[in-house]
C-alpha cells in the first residue's frame, strides 16, 4: 500500500515540475553555450558522426537525448530548428530526476523522500536550469543514479550512471571525489574493500563513457581525449576575468539576492532544511554519508575560483535531499495532531512560496539581468537582428549563400552562428582582425574596428548596431544597393528598443 502510495506521489511531483518545466520553452533567446550545443548537435543530426573535444563543450549525452524530441518536433532542417526543439530533453529529463529520488527510498525514508521531491521540483535554479539546454541538469540527474544504484549496493547500476556522468561532463571527478571520501568516513567502517563489485562499477562506468565519447564508435580514438581535458580545465579552474568570483558567490545566490518590483529571490528554506537534516540524521550511517558529501561538494565549488551559476546544482542536489529529511524531521518531531498538521501546512507554504519564484524566474524574469540564475544572456535584439539578415538575403541573388563577414574582437563571438544558421556555414568568415580582403555584402564587426572598416567600405552603409550579449555589440555594414533595396520593399527600420528610427544614411 505504501509503495503504491510512493509512485502515486512521485508521479505527481514529477507532473508539477513539467508543468514548471515545459511550458514556452522558446520565451528566451539562446544563451551562447546554449547555442554552442545546438551547433555541434548539427553535426550529429546531418552526419550521424559525434567528434569529442577536450578543450570545448563537454560531453555528447545531451545531444543524444535531444535526437528523438527533435525528430518529433518535425524539423528535419537545422535552419529550421527552434530553441524548444533542444530544451525539451532537458526539461524531461530535469522532472524525471523526481523518479530517480525513488532509488533511495529506503535510506531516506517515505516522507523525506516525498519532501525532496517536492523541493527538486520548485526549485527555481532547477526549474530554470531544466529549461537550459546545457549539460548540468543532466550531470545532477546521473549523479543521484549514481549515489541511488551505489548505496543500494548495485555495481551495474553505479556503473551505468557513473559512465553517463563522465560522458556528460568532466566535472563529474568532482562529485565523485566527494561521494568516494564521504563514503570513506561515514560508511566503510574499517570493511575491507570489495574490489570486485568496485572493479565491475569502474569497467561499466568506463564502457558507457566511452561508448558516448566515440560517437557509439563513429570516432574510436575520440575518447583517448579525455585524458587530456583536464589541463585546460584545470587552467580555467583558476578562474578568467570574466567567471572568477569570490568563494561565497554560489551561497549569495541561494540565499539572498534582490532583484527588481521588489522581487527577492532565495533558495534559502531548503539551505535552512538541510542544516537541520543534517542534524537530526548524522548519528545515522546515512545522514553522515549525505552531510558529508554535501558539505565537501559545496566546499569543493567554493574554493575554485571559476563559477559559473549553472554549476551550483550539483551541490545543491544534496542540499534538497538534506532538505527532505529535515523537513520530515520536523514533521516527525512534533508530538500532537494539531502542531504536525501547522507544521506540514508551514513546509508547503514555503514550498509554494520557492514554486512562485520559480514561475518569476522562468516566466516573468527570464531574460532579466536581475534574474540570478541570468549570466550573460543573449540580447533580444538578437532575434530580431536573424530576422533582417534574413530578410536582406531575400534581395540578394544568392539569398541564404551570401557571403558574410563577422569581425569580432575576441573568438566568442557566440550565438551569432545561432542566428544566421539558415545561412550557408562555408560562406561565412569569422575573424579577430579585420581581413586584407573586404568583399561580403553583409560585414559585422565589432565596434572596436570602425575606424579601420568606415574607410574601407564605401560602397557600405553602416545601418546601425545589433546587441548580442551585455555589452557586446556588433555594426551592421550592408552594401548599399543591397540596404536601398531592403528599405523600399520593407520600409525604414525601427528601434524597438528606444522608438527611434534608424538613420538609412
Amino acid at each position: 500500500m505504501r509503495h503504491g502510495f510512493a509512485l502515486v506521489a512521485v508521479v505527481f511531483l514529477i507532473a508539477l515540475a513539467l508543468a514548471l518545466r515545459l511550458p514556452q520553452l522558446g520565451n528566451r533567446p539562446f544563451h551562447g553555450d546554449e547555442a554552442v550545443h545546438a551547433v555541434k548537435f548539427q553535426e550529429l543530426w546531418e552526419h550521424g558522426k559525434y567528434a569529442y573535444d577536450p578543450n570545448e563543450f563537454h560531453g555528447p549525452t545531451i545531444y543524444y537525448a535531444a535526437l528523438p524530441f527533435v525528430a518529433a518536433s518535425g524539423h528535419r532542417l537545422f535552419a529550421d530548428m527552434q530553441e524548444s526543439d533542444f530544451r525539451t530533453a532537458i526539461a524531461v529529463l530535469g522532472a524525471a530526476t523526481v523518479g530517480l529520488l525513488l532509488l533511495l527510498k529506503k535510506p531516506l525514508g517515505l516522507h523525506a523522500l516525498l519532501w525532496s521531491g517536492l523541493f527538486l521540483a520548485l526549485s527555481p535554479a532547477f526549474v530554470f536550469y531544466s529549461r537550459y539546454f546545457i549539460q548540468e541538469v543532466f550531470l545532477a540527474a546521473f549523479t543521484l543514479g549514481f549515489l541511488g544504484f551505489a548505496l543500494r549496493g548495485s555495481a551495474v547500476g553505479a556503473g551505468i550512471f557513473a559512465g553517463l556522468m563522465f560522458a556528460t561532463k568532466e566535472t563529474a571527478s568532482l562529485s565523485l571525489f566527494a561521494a568516494g571520501i564521504a563514503w570513506f568516513f561515514a560508511l566503510r567502517e574499517g570493511k575491507t574493500l570489495a574490489w570486485r563489485p568496485i572493479l565491475l562499477t569502474i569497467t561499466i562506468a568506463l564502457a558507457v563513457a566511452y561508448l558516448f565519447l566515440s560517437g557509439f564508435f563513429t570516432n574510436p580514438a575520440g575518447p583517448l581525449g579525455y585524458l587530456q581535458t583536464y589541463t585546460p580545465w584545470l587552467r580555467r579552474a583558476g578562474g578568467t576575468d570574466l567567471h572568477k568570483h569570490p568563494w561565497h558567490y554560489y551561497l549569495a545566490l541561494l540565499t539572498w539576492h534582490p532583484g527588481t518590483k521588489g522581487m527577492v529571490w532565495s533558495e534559502g528554506l531548503i539551505l535552512a532544511l538541510g542544516m537541520v537534516g543534517a542534524a537530526l540524521k548524522f548519528r545515522t550511517r546515512f545522514g553522515r554519508f549525505l552531510t558529508l558529501y554535501t558539505l565537501l561538494l559545496t566546499g569543493i565549488y567554493a574554493v575554485i575560483p571559476y563559477k559559473t551559476p549553472w554549476c551550483l546544482l550539483n551541490f545543491l542536489l544534496p542540499w534538497t535531499l538534506l532538505a527532505g529529511l529535515g523537513a520530515a524531521g520536523i514533521v516527525d518531531a512534533t508530538r500532537s495532531k494539531s502542531l504536525k498538521t501547522l507544521a506540514v501546512l508551514l513546509l508547503l507554504l514555503g514550498a509554494a512560496q520557492l514554486g512562485w519564484q520559480a514561475y518569476k524566474t522562468s516566466f516573468v524574469f527570464q531574460n532579466d539581468t536581475h534574474n540570478p540564475y541570468i549570466y550573460s544572456p543573449t540580447l533580444p535584439d538578437a532575434d530580431r537582428f536573424r530576422t533582417q539578415l534574413e530578410a536582406l538575403a531575400q534581395g540578394h541573388p544568392d539569398k541564404f549563400k551570401m557571403v558574410i563577414q563577422v569581425v569580432s574582437k575576441d573568438g566568442y563571438y557566440w550565438p551569432l552562428p545561432w542566428y544566421l544558421r539558415r545561412f550557408n556555414v562555408d560562406k561565412i568568415g569569422y575573424y579577430t582582425q579585420v581581413p586584407e580582403t573586404l568583399f561580403a555584402p553583409i560585414v559585422l564587426a565589432s565596434p572596436e574596428f570602425d575606424e579601420t572598416l568606415t574607410p574601407r567600405l564605401k560602397g557600405h552603409v553602416m545601418t546601425g548596431f545589433v546587441g548580442l550579449r551585455s555589452g557586446v555589440m556588433f555594426q551592421t555594414f550592408v552594401e548599399q544597393g543591397l540596404w536601398e533595396a531592403y528599405l523600399k520593399k520593407n520600409g525604414p527600420v525601427k528601434d524597438e528598443r528606444e522608438d527611434t528610427w534608424v538613420p538609412s544614411h
